[in-house]
């Protein structure tokens, strides 16, 4: 273990996206570029969209002091594992999303909304929920493995690009008979 009570060669699992701006801090004009390298504590997934724990997620960019305090330019770079929304196979898609945000001084927080600025906190401040949020609002609404995905077969759930003439023939289930039939007069 090392002074940060982190065990070397590990990463540390909290904090993962925050930076010091000791260096530009109240110093107008003054920039500095960074690059971090982390990820999600708890991994990020959303619907058919994962980021687990152990993937790195690469922010890359620039601090620089501005009246109100320092604002936060860059780049979020990260591997998504995806399901695909036609066929449900696994896969990976690269991401690489442009992120800004303003971190005020705590003087001069009350000017703003809760979701205009971040805050500067004893010196640092925590890209995480730029972060997150960044990736979250880039992904697509429909994620698809290839534009020409033929997805599932409705009936038996088949995969339609491993058997493309995949078909059940004219019978089916009886049952249905009728409303298939109510089907094709409209």
């Amino acid at each position: 273990m090392d002074e940060s009570g982190t065990s070397r060669g590990s990463r540390k699992t909290a904090r993962r996206f925050e930076l010091s701006v000791a260096g530009v801090r109240r110093t107008p004009g003054a920039c500095v570029d960074f690059r971090l390298q982390g990820g999600f504590a708890s991994g990020l997934a959303t619907g058919l969209v994962e980021i687990p724990p152990d993937r790195d997620v690469i922010v890359e960019g620039r601090l620089e002091s501005v009246g109100d305090g320092i604002l936060a330019s860059g780049t979020v770079r990260t591997t998504l594992d995806v399901q695909c929304s036609r066929c449900l196979a696994p896969f990976t898609r690269d991401t690489d999303v442009e992120v800004q945000e303003l971190f005020v001084y705590a003087e001069r927080v009350e000017e703003f909304d809760d979701d205009q600025a971040g805050q500067i906190h004893d010196e640092t401040i925590d890209l995480e929920d730029l972060v997150r949020d960044a990736i979250i609002l880039d992904l697509p609404l429909i994620c698809v493995c290839r534009e020409d995905c033929l997805g599932l077969c409705p009936q038996c759930g088949a995969d339609l690009n491993a058997d493309p003439d995949h078909d059940h023939g004219t019978g089916g289930d009886t049952r249905w008979l009728t409303l298939a039939e109510w089907g094709k007069m409209s």
